[in-house]
């Protein structure tokens, strides 16, 4: 059950069952930031008034995506937050996660170089550390699955090359993508990118199976080490500063 403050309970009585019945019948877009939370929290405490630590979440983190973001550690300090819900909180986002992984698995096909770096970075664009994925693909470039291989914390990833044989082995695969971000970083490759690049290419390649591409995703871009070049290029706040002078020079 949320927990409440003494000066907080019965300040919204039968709330939360006209809240849910509510919110059933609109889309989460219509709804204010604090009410998707608070419908969030639904999920997490199945009794009590869960309005009162929502207007608590948001107010020390200022955003529904901070709150689902932040160590679970920090959230135990608000008041009403226990390690177990704050777990589960965390969890959202672990499900979200999946279940792209999982959406894209289910219908993604590799027409053209582009639809590579499409599948990477949508498979890692909610991700805040540092995830290094594999993805199995079929003879006919249809994306048969894909896998977590390890988490880092922002600059570090541990490759096990026999969890790589094991997917390969399970899904039957005839091609092997690997993918992982630089969060908060640059897409150029590591030493440590690059050596690992080559220890998985020749384990794959030794099963009979093909490897495409080690594709990294930063916040300037998108590098893949198969072509040994930056493949997209973002804009940072620099790119639009200059862009901006350029502009007003012009005028």
């Amino acid at each position: 059950m949320a927990k409440e403050r003494p000066d907080e309970k019965n300040m919204h009585a039968g709330h939360r069952m006209r809240v849910i019945e509510s919110y059933s019948r609109i889309d989460l877009d219509a709804l204010s930031p604090h009410q998707v939370l608070e419908y969030i929290l639904f999920y997490v405490f199945p009794r009590g008034d869960v309005n009162p630590l929502a207007h608590r979440l948001l107010s020390k983190y200022g955003s529904v995506q901070n709150v689902l973001d932040a160590n679970p550690n920090e959230l135990c300090k608000v008041y009403g937050i226990n390690e177990r819900s704050a777990q589960l909180i965390c969890g959202f986002t672990k499900i979200f996660n999946y279940y792209t992984g999982s959406k894209l698995a289910r219908k993604y096909f590799f027409g053209k170089p582009d639809d590579i770096f499409d599948f990477c970075e949508e498979l890692l664009r909610t991700h805040h550390t540092e995830v290094l994925y594999a993805i199995a693909v079929d003879p006919s470039f249809h994306v048969i699955n894909t896998r977590t291989l390890g988490t880092g914390n922002n600059s570090v990833v541990c490759l096990d090359t026999h969890e790589i044989c094991n997917f390969v082995n399970e899904t039957k695969a005839s091609s092997i993508l690997l993918t992982h971000n630089h969060p908060g970083g640059y897409c150029n490759p590591t030493e440590n990118d690059i050596e690992g690049t080559k220890i998985v290419k020749h384990v794959v390649e030794y099963m009979g199976c093909h490897f495409i591409d080690h594709v990294i995703v930063g916040c300037d871009g998108v590098y893949s080490i198969a072509l040994d070049a930056k493949t997209r290029t973002f804009s940072t706040n620099d790119n639009i500063k200059e862009f901006a002078e350029s502009i007003k020079a012009e005028e």
